[in-house]
């Protein structure tokens, strides 16, 4: 994928339910439907 591919905005999941920086206590079942979504809008980062 070359650089001139890549979307003009990317989902930032790194910190999701491992310290408490966004959806704490939230689990990877309840996350998932929010990744999916992206995913099937073209984010793709």
């Amino acid at each position: 994928m070359a650089a001139t591919d890549l979307p003009k905005i990317a989902l930032g999941a790194w910190a999701w339910g491992n310290d408490g920086t966004f959806g704490d206590g939230i689990d990877a079942a309840q996350l998932k439907p929010i990744f999916d979504a992206a995913m099937s809008a073209g984010l793709n980062l």
